[in-house]
């Protein structure tokens, strides 16, 4: 029995979790800047990433500040929302292990 609420506990914490990085992300309307102080302050915490998620952030960040430098919001700005959505999955996963 007290395995079963152990379970219905991390559940429920993976569930806010998700659901509060969905609102993040349905934010909207953050300027390339706002994501870049995003991403940073994602990545101060500190959750480990795998290195495919480190190399796809890298990679995101990197892509966003070339299309950025080349006037292109639009473009940079969705870059830069696929790299906070990899730290956001990153996050939710820690928290979700973290549970147990």
């Amino acid at each position: 029995m007290f395995r079963r609420t152990i379970d219905v506990q991390k559940i429920t914490q993976f569930f806010f979790a998700a659901v509060f990085a969905i609102l993040l992300g349905c934010s909207g309307g953050s300027s390339p800047q706002d994501q870049l102080n995003e991403i940073d302050t994602l990545m101060k915490k500190g959750f480990p990433l795998t290195s495919e998620q480190k190399e796809s952030v890298t990679a995101l960040v990197t892509e966003g500040k070339v299309l950025l430098e080349q006037g292109k919001k639009k473009e940079s700005s969705d870059a830069f929302e696929k790299a906070i959505e990899v730290l956001n999955m990153a996050q939710d996963a820690y928290i979700f292990n973290k549970a147990d």
